[in-house]
């Protein structure tokens, strides 16, 4: 790639990284030092992404990811805030899935690119009832939701 290619590329990320929304969906790269536990022999896994608040200093990014499939493993406290979602309602998804909103992932603003961004959740109802259904998660302190200025 050239000088200029790069440069580019690097302007357009800042870009991207700068006109970060609320509702936001971006396919990321995540591992355990965002709170995802990877499959057996991976360091991380790619996950939807959907952008709920930043931090004060506006670096960090609080959201949540989006799931295939319900871990029926875990507790009622965490399966009880899964989200049904289709292909119809977000279509960037290739099959229906779940919104985990049991808990707020972090990932710092540097993540996201021109190349991460997959979408929005344009339709305000269903913000709404996902914002509604992580406030009411019993997983989720006020703490975190005051921090990413979800309350």
């Amino acid at each position: 790639m050239t000088k200029l290619g790069e440069l580019l590329g690097t302007m357009a990320d800042k870009l991207a990284q700068d006109s970060l929304n609320i509702g936001d969906v971006h396919l990321l790269n995540l591992d355990s030092n965002n709170g995802i536990t990877p499959k057996a022999g991976d360091i991380s896994r790619n996950k939807f992404f959907i952008i709920l608040g930043f931090d004060n200093e506006g670096n960090v990014i609080g959201g949540l990811v989006i799931n295939s499939n319900i871990n029926n493993n875990l507790p009622t406290s965490v399966t009880d805030y899964q989200l049904p979602v289709t292909v119809e309602q977000l279509s960037f998804l290739e099959h229906n899935s779940f919104i985990n909103c049991s808990r707020i992932i972090v990932a710092k603003r540097s993540k996201f690119n021109k190349n991460t961004y997959r979408g929005a959740i344009s339709d305000a109802e269903m913000m709404k009832q996902i914002i509604n259904t992580v406030k009411e998660s019993p997983t989720i302190s006020k703490k975190q939701l005051r921090e990413f200025g979800i309350i």
